[in-house]
Order: C-alpha cells, then structure tokens, then sequence
C-alpha cells in the first residue's frame, strides 16, 4: 500500500475517533438531563392524562471503539548503494632524458697571414717613342699578313699539283687505252669527232663499268671506244686520297689521233 492511502486511512481514523468522543461527552453530562426550573410567578396546571406516560427507557450506550490503527508496513531497506571502483591513477609518463649538448667546437688559433715577398725592384727601362712603337706595330702586321698568306699560297701550290698529277695519269689512261683501240676505218683519218666515256674503277685501276657520257653521234665509234677501255684494264692509276677524289670515277675524252 502506498504512503499516501496509509496517511489518507489515518486522517479518517483521527476523525472518527474526535466524532466518538464527542458522543459520548453528551451522554454522561448530568445537566444535560434535568428538567428547567420554572419560575415562582407561573403556574402549570396539571392536566390528568389518561395513561400515565411511560418514563422513557434509557437505551444502553454503545460504546465506540476506536478503530485499531493500521500496522505500520516495515519501509523497504534502502538497497545498498554500489561504490564505485577507484579509477587506477594514471601511470606517470617516463621525463624525457635531457639532451646532450654537443661539445663546442674549439676554433684553431688563427695563423697569422703571409707576410707578402717583397717585390723586385724593376730596373729602368726606357720608354719606345712613338715612332718606335708605329714602325713594331707595322712590322708585327706585315708578319700576320704573311702568315696568313701562307696557307692560301700552300693551297694553291698543292691544287697545282693535283692538277698536274690528275692530268699526268689521264694521259697515261688515254695512251693505254690507245694501244688497245682498234677504230672503224671509216673515221681513221678523221678529226671532227671525239667521244666522251665515263669509267668507274677500283683501287688498282680495275674498270667495273664504262659508258658513254658524250655521244659522238656515230654508235659505232662509241661502241669501239668503251671497247678499247675494257681491254686495257686495269688502267694506270694514283693511289690513296687522289684516287678516290678524282679516279674513281673518270670522265675522258677520246677521239682517232689518240689511237695508235
């Protein structure tokens, strides 16, 4: 049952238990039962009744009992309040271990500086006078003039001789070729015609293909020229860098005075 029907059940009982004594306070007060006292100055006359009343019959009184109080119900023990657990107390962090200063490094005890050598005393020279100066300045031109030249003049003294030698071997080829040359004889005594061939030919002379580079306008001719250069290989010829540059492959032109 509740806290509050109990107190609810108490508040009635307190009522009722004031309403019983009351009750009874009224029943036993003796002045409440006697009869009022009439004054002198009235009368009453008796009338007769004809039946005596009856004195009234005091009904016995109850008495109330109080309503036993209610039995306190044993208020329910408080439930044991759990602790709570002590939290571990945090574990204290390992202190950094202090670092370690390097060292300071010694600086070297600085070297005192070189004393500088003394400088040679510089004889007396006379100072060229202009004149001096123009006629070493026209001499050392006149040296880079020449020396320029030089190369120009080797040059040209060694593309004579090139020359020379290309036109030493293309006789030397021609008169070969002469010997091996055997002309129609129609064109024997003849000479207003001339035949250019081209000839192709290895280190040595050897002729690997020859044609006609000019016609002569007679085939005839021409056939018995490139004839002629076929038989008479291999060709005389220079060997090394004038070969290659200007035999390998050679240009001639023949015509019947070269045929022996």
């Amino acid at each position: 049952m509740s806290d509050r029907r109990v107190g609810l059940l108490f508040t009635l009982f307190i009522h009722l238990l004031v309403f019983g004594l009351l009750v009874f306070s009224w029943s036993t007060d003796p002045s409440l039962h006697k009869a009022p006292v009439v004054p002198p100055h009235v009368k009453a006359t008796m009338v007769e009744r004809s039946k005596q009343q009856k004195a009234p019959v005091a009904k016995p009184k109850t008495e109330v009992k109080p309503t036993p109080k209610p039995a306190a119900k044993p208020k329910p023990k408080p439930e044991p309040k759990t602790e709570p657990k002590p939290k571990p107390a945090p574990k204290p962090k390992p202190k950094p271990a202090p670092e370690k200063k390097p060292d300071p490094v010694k600086k070297p005890d600085p070297k005192p500086a070189p004393k500088p050598d003394p400088k040679p005393a510089v004889p007396d020279i006379d100072t060229p006078s202009v004149e001096e100066m123009l006629a070493e300045e026209e001499l050392e031109m006149d040296r880079q003039s020449k020396a320029s030249d030089q190369p120009d003049q080797e040059a040209a003294s060694n593309a004579d001789q090139a020359d020379a030698e290309v036109a030493s071997f293309t006789d030397a080829i021609a008169a070969h070729v002469g010997q091996r040359w055997r002309i129609p004889g129609n064109y024997r005594n003849r000479d207003d015609i001339t035949t250019r061939v081209k000839i192709q030919m290895i280190p040595g002379g050897e002729v690997i293909n020859v044609s006609v580079a000019q016609s002569s306008g007679y085939p005839d001719f021409d056939e018995s020229v490139m004839n002629a250069v076929k038989l008479a290989s291999p060709l005389p010829v220079p060997d090394g860098q004038l070969f290659n540059e200007q035999f390998r492959s050679l240009v001639i032109e023949f015509d019947p005075g070269v045929a022996q």
